[in-house]
């Protein structure tokens, strides 16, 4: 949360210089620059993973949330908000001044949005997917869901991971062919469909599951 408004003020002190330097490094491969700026804006967001434990950390206290006169979907969804919040503002932040420091098109910035707000909802998505999956509500010490669960441990890899996909297929698995429209769009478009396919599940199995812990 705090990391990625801090990360775009570094950026905005020393961006003149750290631009020069990967312009100069991927100067055959146009878009790279802006490509990686959007990865490793991904790559923080993806720190943030505490729609994960939030729902073991209920704990032996679950059946008071299942017993309140609401759907399942609504506390899903309002653990999820909380994710999107606490990580959409910060990582709209660190856009912004990514954007200062880069000269973005029009559509470029559109498509950067486009990206990292995606893949902020699908980690919240996919966190609260692995919540679920792995839920414990019989911990004797909270600090067990939160450093000691195989969702957090899962959900920070994969989001790395996914993150640096963002990079990688677009300097080595020739996405830079595509050019960074295309490519930008493509992976936005992926995401989405992702973020869609989990919504899905949590709406459905999702909520049956936490209606049964």
């Amino acid at each position: 949360i705090l990391l990625l408004p801090v990360c775009g003020v570094l950026l905005l002190w020393r961006g003149g210089t750290v631009i020069g330097v990967l312009n100069e490094l991927f100067s055959t491969k146009a878009g790279a620059v802006p490509i990686l700026l959007c990865a490793a804006a991904c790559m923080i967001s993806s720190m943030n993973d505490m729609v994960v434990p939030s729902v073991s950390l209920e704990g032996k206290s679950v059946w008071l949330v299942q017993s309140l006169p609401v759907e399942p979907r609504q506390v899903l969804k309002a653990k999820l908000g909380m994710q999107l919040l606490l990580t959409g503002i910060p990582a709209g932040i660190c856009l912004i001044c990514i954007r200062v420091v880069y000269p973005y098109s029009a559509l470029q910035l559109l498509l950067t949005a486009l990206v990292l707000l995606a893949f902020v909802l699908f980690s919240a998505l996919f966190g609260l997917f692995l919540g679920l999956k792995t839920a414990n509500v019989s911990w004797t010490n909270e600090l067990t869901p939160i450093k000691q669960s195989v969702g957090v441990l899962l959900a920070m890899l994969i989001g790395f991971v996914y993150a640096i996909l963002l990079g990688v297929g677009f300097m080595l698995l020739n996405g830079w062919k595509l050019g960074f429209t295309a490519y930008m769009a493509l992976f936005g478009g992926v995401t989405l469909v992702l973020c869609a396919m989990l919504w899905c599940w949590l709406k459905g199995k999702g909520c049956r599951i936490f209606a049964s812990l």
